[in-house]
């Protein structure tokens, strides 16, 4: 999902490393390193889990919900727009290799519980690239979706 988790990834892999050596030497009381190592790890996993509840609200969005779709600070008339609200859905992960921008769009779906907010890329060398942002606005899922320009470059 983010840089952030293979991070703490790393960081999970170094604690069990050093863990294992710990109790091979058997030199310390295991229960406080132990007890420390499954805190962080349970906390982590509720992270996780909360960032895929939150990422998968609008995956589970159906279109009659929506009030209004905005596009750079336009607001369009939400029915033409079911095609995008559909193609942002779209969950296609891809690595992103330093992208050089070319145009930035930046899209708010409003639904009757929420708004969902999008920073759309097109770049030369990556695609179109689509960053969900969250509630705190902080971007935490990139995904790729090259349909969607379509539907952007043609705004009536």
């Amino acid at each position: 999902m983010g840089s952030i988790y293979i991070g703490i990834i790393f960081v999970f892999s170094f604690l069990t490393i050093i863990l294992i050596a710990v109790v091979k030497q058997k030199k310390i009381n295991l229960y406080i390193p132990f007890t420390i190592y499954v805190i962080l790890l349970m906390g982590y996993l509720i992270k996780v889990g909360y960032d895929l509840k939150e990422y998968n609200t609008y995956n589970h969005e159906v279109f009659s919900n929506v009030t209004g779709v905005v596009i750079n600070n336009q607001t369009y008339n939400a029915e033409k727009y079911n095609q995008l609200f559909q193609e942002l859905k779209s969950d296609e992960f891809s690595w992103v290799n330093h992208p050089i921008k070319r145009k930035e769009y930046f899209v708010s779906i409003y639904t009757k519980q929420r708004i969902y907010k999008f920073k759309i890329w097109d770049t030369y060398n990556q695609g179109v690239l689509v960053y969900r942002i969250n509630k705190d606005g902080k971007e935490f899922v990139t995904n790729r979706n090259d349909k969607l320009i379509y539907y952007l470059n043609n705004l009536n």
